[in-house]
């Protein structure tokens, strides 16, 4: 079965949230056949940084709202932007 990678911009709730602690929290709960390949904390404003990260996924129908629904499950994640995705 094929690979898609997809790139999300992850958005915290507010500034003080540690943004590593919530990266290794992603990371251990993804759902079976999801993987965070990579990750970048960039600051956006005002002291507020997101988290733009790279995930594989299996090639199936639904599978980036299965992410999306995920990422948005976490009480720090204020909002969840999928910018691109790509066939491996």
């Amino acid at each position: 079965m094929a690979r898609v990678a997809a790139v999300v911009e992850i958005l915290p709730a507010d500034p003080s949230i540690k943004l590593e602690d919530l990266i290794e929290r992603i990371r251990s709960g993804l759902p079976e056949g999801f993987e965070l390949k990579d990750h970048q904390v960039r600051p956006i404003a005002f002291g507020l940084n997101l988290i733009k990260a790279i995930f594989t996924l299996p090639e199936e129908e639904g599978v980036t709202e299965t992410l999306e629904k995920y990422l948005n499950d976490f009480d720090e994640v204020q909002e969840v932007n999928i910018t691109t995705v790509t066939r491996l």
